[in-house]
């Protein structure tokens, strides 16, 4: 029989962030060494469409064919983390048999643009259903049957069910709606439109909200209506570059792991890889994401408020020169950046046991 637990929060959160950590900061900074070398473009390289499989036609002897691969790779591994982060959860909670489905559903909440928040959710609602199923009592020859069978179809189909029905179809209703509403916002003050793309993609670092706003750039861009673009791509590089700031103006605020890990998030935010405080918005929400809010609403506010122009819709600080105004465009990140980083300096809580719980939750193992 199952050992009771009581409901909690923070232990499960640190722990799928201690298994996801690694694997943003591989597809982060994967992703960031391949736009360096081999361009801002190098995800377009090639034309897939007509390919076998993904890396079918690729060219890895050539410079952009070799980048091109280690991208996807980046690609990959950031398309993962939320799988890691909710499965992660799922293990805090139910141990061994709450992976495979929280990975499923982890990677299912990533690919329906739920992003990382819909992954947290999921992760406690998967973690408590197994724990729930591994009381069940069951006659002798199905008890084998429990972790290998039972359990990972029957908790992916129940809760991956809850995840369809309930947040997936109604979700993306309400962003259907709300990206229409931002592209409607584009007759008025420019700096209106920069200030909303710009909190948006501050909001929730990949998410269905940060991809909404994204795709209403996207589409303004599409009517040769740049500036949303740059609120876009300021906004997303804001988060991480504040959280850098931060690290560094209240450092006994942020644990040896977290001061690490705003390290390497600070290149990444310089690619626009706004995943890279993935960990910070899932560790610490209530404080986080408003202090990214504000820095990156600012940022777009300024950026297309003073005439920031971009026809490229990624690379970072690679696609500044090819901006119009782009001494603007670094303005707009660096006042953004410090704002962030002061806000949430100022507003976030020092770990009450700092050292020692990270150390516990880290040396959590899965034992194959």
């Amino acid at each position: 029989m199952a050992e009771k637990k009581k409901f909690e929060i923070q232990k499960p959160v640190m722990t799928g962030i201690s298994y996801m950590i690694p694997m943003v900061v591989a597809g982060g900074i994967l992703g960031a060494l391949a736009k360096g070398f081999g361009g801002y473009t190098i995800g377009s390289l090639y034309d897939t469409t007509g390919w076998a499989t993904p890396f079918s036609g690729m060219e890895p002897f050539t410079w952009q064919g070799f980048w091109w691969g280690v991208n996807m790779l980046g690609t990959y591994a950031m398309n993962f983390a939320v799988a890691v982060l909710t499965a992660g959860i799922a293990y805090a909670i139910a141990e061994r048999p709450g992976i495979v489905p929280g990975f499923i559903i982890g990677y299912t909440s990533a690919m329906s643009k739920a992003g990382f928040l819909g992954g947290l959710l999921m992760g406690f609602v998967i973690g408590y259903f197994v724990l729930w199923m591994k009381t069940w009592k069951l006659p002798k020859w199905a008890v084998g049957l429990m972790p290998v069978f039972i359990i990972p179809v029957i908790s992916t189909l129940v809760c991956g069910g809850v995840f369809l029905c309930f947040i997936v179809r109604p979700l993306a209703s309400v962003m259907t709606a709300f990206e229409g509403w931002i592209v409607s916002l584009n007759g008025g003050s420019k700096a209106v439109i920069g200030a909303v793309i710009g909190a948006c993609m501050g909001f929730d670092m990949g998410g269905v909200v940060n991809k909404t706003a994204s795709m209403a750039a996207n589409g303004l861009g599409a009517d040769g209506v740049y500036g949303p673009m740059s609120a876009k791509i300021i906004g997303g590089m804001t988060p991480p570059c504040g959280v850098f700031i931060a690290s560094l103006i209240a450092k006994k605020k942020f644990s040896q792991a977290e001061r690490d890990t705003a390290i390497t998030a600070f290149p990444m935010g310089l690619c626009f890889i706004t995943e890279g405080v993935l960990p910070f918005a899932a560790a610490d929400p209530l404080h986080f994401i408003p202090a990214s809010m504000v820095g990156s609403g600012i940022a777009g506010a300024i950026a297309v408020g003073m005439g920031v122009e971009s026809v490229a819709g990624h690379g970072g600080v690679f696609v500044f020169p090819m901006m119009t105004n782009p001494l603007w465009a670094v303005i707009a990140l660096v006042v953004g950046s410090l704002v962030t980083g002061v806000i949430y300096a100022i507003i976030k809580k020092k770990p009450e046991e700092e050292e020692g719980a990270e150390e516990e939750i880290v040396d959590l193992d899965i034992d194959f």
